[in-house]
């Protein structure tokens, strides 16, 4: 079984999904593992520190599987290979959907991260702990009007550290959903120092913050709310979000979003009393922020529209990207025997988006967008 780690296709990228003390372990559980890098310069973790663990440089060598923190770049995609990545298609993401087209055509199979959950539904590998934590605190940098520290390589604790120097006063947040994201963004706040709003403990004058669950802000109009249904396209959902418009400064959007979902308001409800700064940390583009109409990178995360500061970098967990590489690696490890004994079964796995060339049925709406694109 050869197994390799790819190159990020983007420069800003610095994460790796498996860290060489990961790769030991594997080795040992299962020698005829061969474990193969593609060199990179911008890689958290150096070469050489995979070629002392024994992984060998990858050089058109054949490979039963190809890993990728995020989307691989179309020119590597070759006939009748294995994918391992978050694609980013699972939605019918525009920017993607030539990628996807791409696996199907040359018959290979992609696996997507996102899609390995719980019976529950919850993930079960991801970043988005870390990128609620990140996206708080440049968030937040923005608001407080401080320069912010990613470039020096900071641990979450230089994050909040810096914060707290700061008189937090006169902030209102708003957090929506109750995930990863809105945890991690929640776990930051209160490491500063800041009071959930149904608290009686108040650190700072005037400033709190307010977590809304999707049943706080969309109400289902023919029955009773539910999450399920609203996650399915079933039943008719209306957006309830406006009665929070005027009360809070700063949008921490962290909540799980479809095109099944309404937009949680329309730009014509922008006024003076709205929110000054949207961290929207989920970032999906024309999707439930309907004024995110782009995404940023680390170095220049903000943008104006309609006199909104928006915060809509799509890869903040690379901003700390060996916390990261170590926590998901470790996920990893966990997951990747059941990933390469299912590559030559005849079942097509959830977590499969494609297998062998072949749409997974449970996905089949994805060929509206391969159509329209």
């Amino acid at each position: 079984m050869n197994i390799c780690i790819l190159k990020e296709k983007r420069e800003d990228e610095k994460r790796t999904a498996l860290i060489p003390q990961d790769i030991i372990k594997l080795k040992k559980k299962f020698p005829d593992w061969i474990f193969y890098i593609e060199p990179s310069s911008n890689r958290i973790v150096q070469n050489k520190e995979y070629y002392n663990v024994g992984c060998k440089k990858y050089a058109s060598q054949k490979i039963d599987l190809f890993i990728s923190v995020k989307e691989v770049s179309i020119r590597k995609i070759k006939k009748n290979q294995n994918y391992l990545m978050f694609s980013h298609t699972i939605k019918g993401q525009k920017q993607n959907l030539s990628l996807l087209k791409k696996i199907l055509d040359n018959d290979c199979s992609l696996i997507d991260y996102e899609l390995f959950k719980t019976k529950e539904g919850n993930r079960i590998i991801g970043f988005g702990w870390h990128a609620g934590v990140v996206g708080c605190y440049l968030t937040l940098s923005k608001k407080l009007k401080i320069k912010n520290i990613l470039n020096q390589k900071p641990t979450i604790n230089d994050l909040i550290s810096q914060i707290k120097k700061y008189q937090l006063n006169d902030l209102k947040i708003l957090v929506t959903g109750d995930g990863q994201a809105s945890k991690g963004a929640q776990y930051f706040l209160k490491k500063i120092g800041l009071s959930n709003k149904s608290s009686k403990n108040k650190s700072y004058f005037n400033s709190f913050y307010q977590i809304i669950p999707p049943n706080k802000f969309y109400k289902r109009m023919d029955k009773k709310y539910n999450l399920n249904d609203l996650l399915k396209g079933k039943g008719v959902y209306e957006s309830i979000f406006d009665r929070y418009l005027g009360k809070y400064n700063i949008l921490l959007a962290c909540h799980f979003w479809n095109e099944n979902f309404p937009k949680l308001f329309n730009v014509k409800e922008i006024d003076e009393n709205f929110f000054e700064i949207i961290g929207d940390i989920t970032c999906d583009i024309n999707g439930s922020i309907p004024t995110t109409i782009k995404s940023t990178n680390l170095k220049s995360p903000y943008y104006k529209n309609q006199n909104v500061t928006i915060m809509a970098v799509d890869n903040l967990p690379s901003a700390l990207p060996l916390e990261t590489s170590k926590y998901f690696s470790n996920r990893l490890l966990k997951l990747l025997p059941k990933i390469i004994k299912s590559l030559n079964q005849d079942t097509i796995e959830e977590y499969f988006i494609s297998k062998k060339g072949y749409l997974n049925y449970r996905y089949l709406n994805l060929l509206n967008y391969l159509i329209d694109g």
